[in-house]
């Protein structure tokens, strides 16, 4: 399988029509279609559904679909790598992150570098816990800002300094928003949208109990993978939202964040992969952010 293939079936792929893609790819139909078929005949698998009118994907088509990008951007990313000069940082920072205030470490470390290094770029990435170490795992990202808990066994990683505190955010019209904290005795009763983060437990909400609650007797109306555009059911007084405290699109005079009483605070830590060289460019950001994370060291 070449990479001239995967971009021809890209095309395919994005134009749902073989002779438009044939076009744009200054190849002919015929040529681009005989390229397909010789591309499912090695894989095995039926990757179009063909009619008079379209080219559409097949499950199998959609599954490859996704890795050709992850392959292509991989591609590019390591031209990008070995082109680095040592004296004039070039190529793109890849960063993910999770949703936290703490983020600014990142960014302040790249808009630093940007201003000594102008054809330095970054492509941020924002994403739950999960999202971010596929990416990471796939070598899509160079380092992925996560809030804890979180696995380290296969990452060097870097604490940040400062802690979230863990709360819910309620319309100042709800019934709850009296309240001055959250209780294990009284989070039963609020109902609540909480993140849908799998491989990468969430936030342990029977240890901050003592065994009082279990997440099984939670009032859960639903699952979000980010904050940032559940809102409107909390203005609605439809959920209440179980989230980090200092996020700025909460920061409305219509919404309250109560805090969790005992106080639950988590952490957050930079993490790039074990035994992954990373470009030039990369490495000076990890040096600059280090320096910046421990100014004393």
């Amino acid at each position: 399988m070449e990479i001239r293939t995967l971009k021809y079936f890209l095309a395919v792929a994005r134009e749902q029509n073989m002779t438009e893609a044939a076009n744009l790819l200054f190849v002919t139909q015929p040529t681009l279609s005989r390229q397909m078929a010789d591309l499912e005949k090695e894989l095995g698998k039926k990757l179009f559904i063909r009619s008079n009118r379209s080219t559409t994907l097949t499950e199998e088509g959609m599954h490859l679909r996704q890795r050709a990008e992850e392959i292509l951007a991989l591609v590019e990313q390591t031209k990008s790598e070995i082109k680095d000069e040592d004296l004039n940082l070039t190529g793109c920072i890849r960063i993910g992150a999770g949703i936290t205030y703490l983020v600014h470490y990142l960014t302040d470390t790249f808009a630093d570098l940007r201003k000594e290094n102008p054809h330095l770029t970054i492509e941020m990435l924002t994403g739950n816990a999960d999202i971010i170490q596929e990416k990471l795992e796939h070598g899509l990202l160079d380092f992925g800002l996560f809030i804890q808990p979180f696995n380290v066994e296969n990452y060097n990683y870097l604490e940040l300094p400062g802690k979230n505190r863990l709360g819910i955010v309620t319309s100042i019209h709800s019934p709850w928003a009296k309240l001055d904290a959250v209780t294990p005795e009284n989070i039963l009763g609020i109902p609540l949208m909480t993140s849908s983060r799998h491989n990468n437990r969430s936030f342990d909400l029977e240890g901050w109990s003592k065994g009082k609650i279990s997440v099984e007797k939670l009032n859960i109306v639903g699952t979000m993978d980010l904050s940032c555009n559940t809102n409107p059911l909390v203005f609605q007084q439809v959920a209440n939202l179980l989230c980090l405290d200092r996020l700025e699109h909460h920061e409305s005079p219509e919404l309250k964040f109560i805090p969790l009483e005992p106080a639950y605070e988590v952490s957050s830590l930079v993490a790039w992969k074990k035994y992954r060289l990373l470009s030039h460019s990369s490495q000076v950001f990890l040096e600059r952010l280090k320096e910046k994370v421990n100014p004393e060291k």
